[in-house]
């Protein structure tokens, strides 16, 4: 007759969360990539602006990553986050 250890048994209550754990993971990760890149696009634009240096252009493509960046922000706020996400998209 075989012992069983039950405290080693993964149920799929239990692999289920681990999966929405990995999930919630990749997609923090996912978005702190993009808020680098927004901000690292956002850095020398505001220094321009703040420099009184900015074209016309500039000050508009600034305040588009801006609200881009507060997007991403409020990722976690949307409904059915994180499995089902409404990605905004990047300034062109």
């Amino acid at each position: 007759m075989s012992n069983i250890d039950w405290s080693q048994m993964i149920t799929k209550a239990m692999k289920d969360a681990k999966a929405a754990s990995e999930l919630l993971a990749r997609t923090q990760t996912e978005i702190a990539r993009l808020r680098r890149n927004a901000d690292d696009t956002i850095a020398p634009l505001q220094d321009a602006v703040d420099l009184d240096e900015a074209t016309d252009a500039e000050v508009a493509l600034l305040k588009e990553w801006k609200r881009y960046r507060v997007a991403l922000n409020r990722l976690p706020d949307q409904e059915g986050y994180p499995t089902d996400i409404d990605w905004p998209a990047p300034p062109a």
